[in-house]
């Protein structure tokens, strides 16, 4: 379940980047993110 909320700040570019890549992939933007986050280890 989804219940935590995250608020970034990021630049122009790297939004542009993040937007042409979820695009790109067909994803939403939370979805590229989720995406990245469950490649990182375990926690301990």
């Amino acid at each position: 379940m989804k219940n935590k909320k995250l608020e970034i700040r990021i630049t122009e570019y790297e939004m542009k980047q993040l937007e042409q890549e979820a695009c790109r992939r067909g994803m939403t933007k939370s979805e590229l993110v989720r995406s990245l986050i469950a490649r990182f280890p375990s926690p301990v």
